[in-house]
């Protein structure tokens, strides 16, 4: 009964935004009271799924709802802005975001965010490897969700990108900051 209720909600402010009566499509995340646990079946595997894989509160608290009311382009939107922002902060201020937040904060020559020293070959290319990962997923992920509407329309591609968007988070949880100064100082020559 809920779900068919919650389809025809969902269409209709679709349409609302459609025809221009409406700004936007959600605005704001789902109640509380739609993310319900569904009843066990074939309904509930994904909603499911996505409560064992995300554990991260940064990523849970802001895509669950979403993601659970059906809402998968938001849901996507929504982790990958928590990844922005929690690098965001871990890095200080820093008057950019997104892709080119990414390129600052993992620079292979001057990162402000590292895991190691960058002495070895693997290490070194550890960060440039990752300055790309987070750099693409700002570009290709974050960026055409946050432009398109229903960008995501499946609920299994919405978990995977989820969860990728969780595992770099949780990479960035345990990067170093490091020393502004020292970052600039191994940069020039």
């Amino acid at each position: 009964m809920t779900r068919p209720l919650l389809e025809g909600l969902k269409k209709f402010q679709e349409y609302l935004f459609e025809v221009g009566l409406a700004r936007s499509v959600l605005a704001l995340p789902a109640p509380r009271m739609l993310a319900l646990s569904a009843p066990s079946g074939e309904g509930a595997e994904i909603p499911n799924i996505f409560s064992r894989l995300i554990l991260e509160e940064e990523i849970e608290h802001v895509a669950r709802d979403l993601f659970v009311s059906g809402h998968y382009s938001f849901a996507v939107q929504e982790a990958y802005k928590a990844v922005d922002k929690f690098i965001s902060d871990k890095v200080g201020p820093l008057s950019v975001s997104g892709t080119q937040l990414m390129e600052v904060a993992f620079s292979p020559n001057a990162p402000i965010l590292s895991w190691s020293g960058r002495v070895t070959q693997s290490e070194i290319d550890e960060q440039k490897g990752y300055q790309r990962l987070y750099s693409g997923a700002m570009l290709g992920i974050r960026n055409p969700v946050t432009h398109e509407f229903n960008w995501v329309e499946e609920p299994d591609v919405a978990l995977e990108l989820i969860v990728f968007a969780q595992h770099l988070l949780r990479k960035a949880k345990r990067a170093s900051k490091i020393q502004l100064q020292a970052a600039v100082a191994k940069s020039i020559p």
